[in-house]
């Protein structure tokens, strides 16, 4: 039994010499910590109107050191005991530090965590190695003047899980592009987007067709490498651009049996069309048949998809288009075709029987109630031209109240779960509609018009040509 003592007494001192060396190890440090911290502040804190506060940091940091030495000296001279250790810790606090010290001391720890915590969730280190892309960009509201390629653009990350990194090949430029050049859609712009895609410059582009080359932790319907098309609406960041960002709700396999251009030629204008038909006219797949149906401006690129569509679901067509295009109208399916321009079109309707359908598709001005005198009484007139925005011309006032009721809106929408893309022609492009269209293509039942095929470097020739009444189908800009 008393060598048993013996040793528990020996195991007792070693452990009390091993913390006796701890203690003075850390007694050093601090005692120089403290010093370097008075030194320290005494250099900086040399100004006559920061002495107040000079005066406090040096009484807390003499306070401590002083604390730290008359726990030394207990520590020392008395049993150690955990319990009295902090009971005696506390009532140096409370003899030694004042409560506006104590105070100052809690503000500063209180202010520094906040700090910190911003810092680093917002701080993030630079690449070393930025790589640039070419994007077509809208500089400014004055027209298609202010539209530049871009060279050193900067590549866009995937932030999201759910976001497709796309490198795209080729992206149709339509006559949006054009009015968005003049500001439309700039209020939605705004208040719909985030980061750089509010304000100018503005990426062109409302569709495109590209290659996955980086997916989304939460990815599931795509893989690196699959060729995917897609649309987006006018207020959103263009797809103009070598490489792009989209979630993947908004992304579709594109069709194997044409090429990248003719691909894009199909999503934007493709979705209008078949928005146009199931949605907003008596057209119905399955129910055109003997029906009889004009396309005004059959030869624009929305004209020539709601030209096959309807002759594939067995309707009568009509179209009115220019003289040029008169041959691919024919292909296309056209039954009779009015040759705009070169006659006199309220008195060649007036030839005609009266129509179960009427879409209006050209970008030319045009009275469209002469259309209308010409359509049956439970017909359907559906006009695809780019509705205008009253939010575009308003001012300050009514422009702060629009964006309160538009983000009241949002909010409402956020909380039952709805889809912020379903905004104005956002609720028209619809991956159901870009699968259809695929599915058509590839059974050679849906044909890609495409017109002309430019290189970024000449989209100023690839705006006009999109202005040009004579253009017939898709303009493209290869990225290739």
């Amino acid at each position: 039994m008393d060598e048993v003592w013996f040793h528990f007494s020996n195991q007792l001192e070693t452990l009390q010499v091993q913390a006796s060396v701890v203690v003075q190890q850390g007694q050093q440090w601090c005692t120089a910590w403290l010093a370097q911290l008075q030194q320290f502040i005494l250099e900086l804190c040399n100004e006559q109107h920061v002495q107040y506060a000079k005066d406090i940091v040096l009484n807390m940091a003499t306070s401590i050191q002083r604390g730290w030495q008359e726990i030394q000296f207990q520590y020392y001279n008395t049993q150690w005991n955990t319990i009295d250790f902090y009971r005696q810790l506390g009532n140096l606090c409370v003899n030694k530090v004042s409560r506006r010290e104590a105070i100052f001391c809690l503000t500063g720890l209180m202010f520094g965590t906040v700090a910190g915590y911003y810092i680093g969730i917002n701080w993030k280190p630079t690449s070393q190695h930025v790589h640039h892309i070419k994007t077509i960009a809208c500089h400014h509201y004055y027209g298609i003047e202010g539209v530049l390629l871009i060279e050193d653009s900067e590549m866009p990350a995937i932030k999201k899980s759910n976001d497709l990194l796309i490198q795209v090949k080729a992206a149709s430029l339509n006559v949006i592009d054009t009015k968005i050049c003049s500001g439309y859609s700039k209020i939605y712009r705004k208040l719909l987007n985030s980061g750089k895609q509010k304000e100018l410059p503005v990426t062109l582009g409302r569709d495109c067709a590209g290659i996955v080359v980086d997916i989304g932790q939460g990815v599931i319907n795509f893989d690196i490498g699959d060729e995917v098309f897609l649309a987006v609406p006018s207020w959103a960041s263009g797809t103009m651009a070598e490489y792009i960002i989209v979630p993947e709700t908004q992304v579709a396999k594109r069709p194997k049996t044409c090429n990248f251009e003719a691909s894009a030629s199909l999503p934007y204008n493709g979705c209008l069309a078949w928005d146009a038909l199931v949605n907003r006219s008596i057209i119905k797949e399955g129910n055109a048949k003997g029906k009889r149906v004009l396309i005004f401006g059959g030869s624009t690129p929305i004209g020539c998809i709601l030209t096959q569509l309807i002759k594939l679901w067995g309707g009568y067509i009509i179209t009115a288009c220019r003289t040029d295009a008169v041959p691919i109208m024919k292909a296309l399916g056209a039954d009779e075709i009015i040759i705009m321009n070169e006659t006199d079109i309220e008195k060649e309707l007036q030839l005609h029987d009266k129509y179960d359908a009427i879409f209006f598709t050209d970008n030319q001005p045009f009275q469209e109630h002469i259309l209308k005198k010409y359509l049956l009484p439970h017909g359907s007139y559906v006009s695809t031209v780019p509705e205008q925005l009253t939010s575009d011309s308003l001012g300050l006032i009514c422009g702060s109240i629009f964006a309160g009721c538009v983000r009241i809106k949002l909010l409402v929408q956020y909380m039952f779960g709805f889809n912020m893309h379903q905004w104005k022609e956002g609720a028209k492009l619809n991956v159901a509609y870009l699968r259809a269209l695929c599915e058509l293509t590839d059974a050679n039942q849906l044909q890609t018009v495409v017109d002309r095929v430019y290189a970024p470097y000449n989209i100023e020739r690839a705006l006009l040509h999109v202005l040009d009444p004579n253009s017939i189908g898709s303009t493209i800009i290869t990225f290739q």
